[in-house]
């Protein structure tokens, strides 16, 4: 049954980026996925994600895997916060680490909670979220700051400083990464 889960989960992200021509010219979609049994660690957050009603199917996919996910934090408390840790998780849905393993990329589902603000961050590999759920405002140095809404995509390029402010509610994103840097985490700041 679990496995059964995370492919509806994989299908349903398959189905974001065939539709989303911003991600297949980011990378391609990995050609040598396996399901991998994975530990189940859950976030303060899976009780929110389960709650906040959406009909987009990734979104309803996810809150199907909730319970069972190796959900993650890459931030510490002194960093961002109480709070900011009970509102946040992502899960790695396909890479090295990922339900479904490759060496051929990385994505996750990210969950950030109504009213959260996610500091100034940077890493190597480039990133590019699309937006499943909800809607924040997205700020990139040398770009300019938008807020998206479902469906929408903001790239960030190598070692590029970013920032995510949550307005009217949560936002749920399905987020790739490429190049150099993949089995990096992010630093937090600017510089």
């Amino acid at each position: 049954m679990k496995q059964y889960l995370f492919q509806e989960l994989l299908h349903a992200a398959h189905e974001v980026y065939s539709s989303t021509d911003a991600l297949k010219q980011f990378a391609p979609w990995p050609s040598d996925l396996l399901y991998v049994e994975r530990p189940v660690q859950p976030v303060p957050a899976i009780r929110q994600i389960k709650m906040w009603s959406d009909e987009h199917p990734l979104h309803t996919a996810t809150q199907q895997v909730a319970d069972i996910g190796d959900w993650k934090q890459t931030y510490r408390e002194d960093e961002v916060g109480f709070g900011f840790l009970q509102d946040y998780g992502y899960l790695e849905l396909y890479g090295p680490n990922g339900h479904f393993q490759t060496d051929q990329g990385r994505a996750y589902i990210g969950y950030w909670g109504r009213g959260l603000y996610y500091p100034w961050h940077r890493h190597e590999a480039e990133e590019i979220y699309a937006v499943v759920s909800g809607s924040g405002y997205f700020e990139s140095e040398g770009a300019e700051a938008a807020l998206l809404k479902t469906g929408d995509t903001r790239m960030h390029h190598s070692n590029q400083p970013h920032a995510l402010t949550m307005t009217d509610g949560p936002i749920l994103t399905f987020v790739l990464w490429r190049g150099a840097g993949m089995a990096g985490l992010p630093l937090m700041g600017a510089r």
